[in-house]
């Protein structure tokens, strides 16, 4: 564990840092929440928050809202393949006009990148870069590599990478300071992209830019590729080095977990069984990971096996061990084998954590058994246990099977006493419910909660708003929510949907307002214009 301790300090250190042990890492090691039908997921890199000042805050939602209506406005900018200097003047003259040079820090730059580039859809880059180099190129700026990792790394969530090679040589050529983490953050792009190769190409080109390799880069180079399931070039790569960096129990795992992820467990056992004969003894996420992957597989009982082996060896087991062991059981509905392992987790001495609780909680939805899973909530509650959206998401289910609204308002309240978070899933559970019952002040509420808590919506939250409006004939509401979904969050809509508004408008007269809509629909690409 000490091992595991001193790596994970090494990568905390910076924002950027993608170590295979960091906090977000941890989470792919373990058994990750039952997924929700439509959960918005984080694309970006792992972030520690910007600490902002109220004035920070306010001039950086100002040039966001700038960026975002110039987007709107243009939304297929006429741009080929961009530059580090590429410039929008209007856009530039309207930014000048919002603020004083002064008031422009790298930390409102990367918080404006960031929103900018945190949404799933309809990232307005060409405006983004702009902005980018309207603000670096003004009069008293103070250049820090932060603002330009925040820049590289959007570039490369968009594919621009050979603008995100131009951004670190103009960071060279402005004698700024050129981290590691650049690094890894090309590297996490390239193989998302599915580029393993040229990811490996960045790894070896560091030390052109004053970047030594070490064993932590390497160590980074081998989780992202592994983590993307390019375990074949993670293997390749590792088996190229492992002469130069000696491998430790975090280059193992990353391996084993990379082959498991790739769905080859053969290979993801003889690295584990090569580990163990280089004299390397698996930690508690080496074989987390294994007992994982096994029970993904079917393979119980050779799971269950790795599982002694691990107690054998005085390797004590965590929730993720458990967690993994229990996944397999809920997804299947056996109840009874889920509370035998959590009942095993007990008598270990092992104490839960929100995944086990939230597993526990699923289960005894899936039984529509609520009261069952009102007592595990309470009990997860009294161990102080940090709940989730994905713990009250099961439970709002069960109650709206049960058409129960005030059931569904007081567990809304009680989420909200927690401090917890609901996310877009539990929004649209609520205003389902909400619309099933004709309270359409409700789902409106929801919806300006939503926004009002900056929780993105997604295309079954706007089908549920605009079908409840469609429904009682306000074309108008529904025009409106339509819009926005496809202008503002530049979401594509189901062709369904789409029919029932031009229906809508049709019933209405609004035949100016038709031809509007059919020409935005055409104009993004989400249709073509009927003959």
């Amino acid at each position: 564990m000490a091992l595991v301790k001193k790596s994970r300090a090494l990568f905390s250190v910076s924002r950027y840092s993608l170590s295979p042990l960091s906090r977000h890492s941890f989470k792919l090691y373990s058994s990750s929440e039952a997924e929700e039908e439509d959960e918005v997921k984080d694309n970006g890199v792992g972030v520690v928050n910007l600490v902002l000042s109220p004035e920070e805050t306010l001039s950086a939602e100002k040039f966001h809202s700038l960026i975002k209506n110039h987007q709107r406005k243009n939304p297929n900018p006429d741009h080929h393949s961009p530059n580090p200097n590429f410039a929008i003047p209007g856009l530039s003259f309207d930014l000048s006009q919002a603020s004083s040079t002064d008031s422009v820090s790298p930390a409102i730059v990367r918080r404006v990148i960031e929103k900018c580039g945190g949404v799933r859809h309809g990232i307005p880059f060409p405006q983004t870069l702009a902005f980018f180099n309207w603000a670096t190129g003004l009069e008293g700026f103070r250049h820090s590599p932060e603002p330009y990792m925040e820049m590289i790394d959007l570039a490369g969530k968009v594919r621009e990478f050979d603008l995100a090679w131009q951004l670190i040589d103009l960071m060279k050529t402005r004698n700024l300071e050129i981290p590691v983490d650049t690094f890894s953050i090309l590297v996490r792009r390239y193989v998302r992209a599915g580029l393993a190769a040229e990811a490996v190409h960045a790894f070896n080109r560091m030390e052109d830019y004053g970047c030594k390799p070490d064993k932590i880069a390497f160590s980074v180079v081998i989780s992202i590729l592994c983590k993307k399931r390019r375990a074949m070039e993670a293997q390749s790569f590792f088996d190229s080095l492992k002469d130069r960096f000696e491998p430790d129990v975090v280059v193992y795992t990353s391996l084993i977990h990379g082959w498991c992820r790739a769905g080859n467990i053969s290979e993801a056992e003889r690295v584990f069984r090569e580990m163990k004969m280089a004299g390397i003894q698996p930690n508690v996420y080496t074989y987390s990971i294994v007992i994982d992957a096994l029970c993904r597989n079917g393979q119980i009982t050779r799971a269950h096996d790795v599982f002694a082996e691990m107690i054998d060896v005085g390797c004590d087991p965590n929730a993720i061990t458990f967690n993994n062991l229990m996944r397999v059981h809920v997804k299947a509905g056996r109840t009874e084998k889920v509370l035998q392992v959590y009942n095993q987790m007990k008598r270990l001495g092992c104490p839960a954590d929100t995944i086990t609780y939230n597993f526990l909680i699923d289960t005894h939805c899936r039984d529509d058994n609520l009261e069952e899973a009102v007592k595990v909530l309470n009990s997860a509650v009294k161990k102080k246990c940090n709940l989730n959206a994905s713990s009250f998401n099961p439970i709002f289910r069960c109650i709206s099977k049960l058409g129960d609204i005030n059931g569904a308002h007081r567990m809304f309240a009680r989420m909200k006493d927690l401090k917890c978070k609901p996310n877009t899933v539990t929004y649209n559970i609520l205003m389902r419910m909400f619309a099933v019952s004709k309270s359409t002040d409700m789902v409106l509420k929801m919806k300006k909660e939503m926004d009002g808590n900056e929780i993105e919506p997604n295309v079954n939250t706007y089908r549920i708003i605009i079908s409840t409006f469609c429904g009682i004939g306000h074309w108008n509401n529904a025009y409106r929510f339509f819009k926005e979904m496809i202008e503002e969050k530049c979401l594509r809509p189901s062709l369904p949907d789409y029919e029932m508004v031009l229906q809508q408008l049709r019933k209405a007269g609004q035949l100016k307002k038709h031809e509007e809509l059919v020409e935005k629909m055409v104009d993004r690409g989400f249709v073509t214009r009927p003959l």
